[in-house]
């Protein structure tokens, strides 16, 4: 349900923002929307609390994001709440994202390394992943000490798993082939 939700909203507000010719300044809204609702919690609950109503929902999201936001998005917000789609609001907004990267033929991936990469190696791994792709690849680096070497890829719904861990799981795959 979440998936239909979220291609539904999100196609609309992209029809919006390209109608308007605002696609990206809304997709960086969108954006700032996102990380509103990671940083506050809270507000985030308020959003999706049936105990306060729509009009002080509303009414809240216009005194936060009043001057910071254009008025197409300001509204798209005011549907979700009179809708009651706010609990998918995460969901349509990495929807929208990835529609807006598709019309532009561009990709976020993450690579997760152990250790952060340095700039240069980043930018290497992006443009090799751009080619590879045949898409523009907006690439981002987090660290994860799990991962013990070597490198994770996400690549919008692909996956590169070049790990030490996925290298030994395979290794052991095989010899315990070998030892029956």
């Amino acid at each position: 349900m979440a998936e239909l939700v979220a291609k539904r909203y999100a196609g609309a507000l992209f029809d919006v923002a390209m109608e308007e010719n605002k696609l990206q300044p809304i997709k960086e809204e969108m954006e700032f929307i996102e990380t509103c609702l990671k940083e506050n919690q809270d507000f985030a609950k308020l959003l999706n609390t049936p105990l306060i109503g729509s009009n002080e929902k509303k009414g809240v999201i216009k005194n936060v994001f009043e001057n910071q936001l254009s008025n197409e998005v300001l509204n798209f917000l005011h549907i979700l709440v009179d809708k009651g789609r706010t609990p998918y609001m995460h969901e349509i907004i990495k929807e929208f994202k990835k529609i807006a990267d598709a019309s532009k033929n561009m990709v976020e991936a993450i690579a997760i390394t152990a250790i952060p990469l340095e700039k240069e190696t980043l930018l290497k791994l992006q443009v090799q992943l751009s080619m590879a792709s045949g898409k523009n690849v907006q690439l981002k680096n987090e660290v994860d000490k799990t991962v013990i070497g070597g490198i994770f890829v996400q690549m919008g719904d692909k996956v590169i798993d070049g790990t030490l861990r996925n290298r030994l799981g395979h290794l052991k795959q095989q010899l315990s082939q070998i030892i029956l």
